[in-house]
């Protein structure tokens, strides 16, 4: 059987991250190795990990600051493949538990439909139905989840549990850091499919998901965190465009979405948001100024 390696982005969320580890422990079908990129790591967390001792195989990379999912992700992946060679990869929400089956149930569906990129099914801590793909708007790009397990047609993995195979990787290459936070796995998706692979929903692997609680990216509409909000913003609008999305289209959307914090009174996430989606720069700066760190590439 292939192997498989596990990545987790942790951020200051050491108990759920250690909730999700032990999950794995007791899986039908278990990592090779389990790799936890802590992202801005205090000496506090790390004495902590390191206290603990797992059945599995568990590697500890500390990042002093606040790097992100995709690059701490990406972290992972390169440490993955330099020691297991020629393995699945499979990104999982720090903030997730997998119920017993779900690797074996991942990695058989995975297999039986050549599938590039591989989901589970997400449910709500509480068992309720959650989604696991997502669907893209053709024209302004919004996203949705899906209503049922029997949706077809998807669009996208979500990054909870985002399971890619070797040669995906191989032709594919890793997340965009672009993005920092959000919208990294639907474009990770759409380049996968430019490069052949398709995607598959493994509906009978579970994963319980507690949901926006790192991010609070849960909360009822408008009452989103600042930071969270308008990043979520400018990265559809930066996806939208670097994937082709029409244009004229996109502008409308991202009117309509100032319009809606103009009339909630949010005007200073109005303006920052124009700022970020317009200058790199500014993006680099709202990232720093909100604790992480951002590079900026060409």
């Amino acid at each position: 059987m292939t192997d498989v390696c596990a990545i987790l982005v942790n951020f200051k969320n050491d108990q759920k991250t250690t909730d999700c580890v032990r999950s794995l422990e007791k899986n039908t079908v278990k990592p090779v190795c389990v790799y936890v990129i802590n992202n801005a790591s205090t000496e506090a967390s790390q004495k902590y990990f390191e206290s603990l001792n797992f059945s599995i195989d568990v590697r500890w990379i500390w990042n002093k600051e606040n790097r992100g999912f995709a690059a701490g992700c990406n972290q992972g992946i390169k440490a993955a493949t330099e020691e297991h060679a020629g393995c699945y990869i499979w990104l999982l929400n720090n903030d997730t538990e997998a119920t017993p089956t779900a690797l074996e149930k991942l990695l058989e569906k995975a297999q039986s439909t050549n599938a590039g990129i591989t989901g589970s099914l997400i449910k709500k801590a509480n068992g309720e139905f959650s989604g696991g793909v997502g669907f893209i708007h053709p024209k302004f790009a919004s996203v949705r989840r899906p209503k049922s397990a029997n949706e077809q047609g998807f669009d996208y993995v979500e990054g909870s549990s985002f399971f890619i195979s070797p040669e995906c990787l191989h032709k594919t290459g890793l997340l965009s850091e672009d993005f920092f936070l959000y919208f990294e796995e639907s474009d990770y998706c759409l380049k996968a499919r430019r490069n052949g692979f398709k995607q598959a929903w493994a509906t009978d692997s579970i994963i319980l998901h507690d949901i926006g609680s790192s991010t609070g990216s849960e909360i009822a509409k408008g009452g989103v965190p600042y930071f969270i909000d308008c990043l979520m913003i400018r990265n559809r609008i930066y996806f939208a465009l670097r994937n082709g999305f029409p244009v004229f289209s996109v502008l409308i959307g991202l009117a309509i979405s100032l319009a809606l914090r103009i009339k909630r009174c949010q005007l200073k996430r109005v303006f920052t948001i124009l700022k970020i989606t317009l200058s790199k720069k500014s993006f680099q700066r709202f990232i720093e100024r909100n604790g992480g760190f951002y590079e900026i590439r060409d």
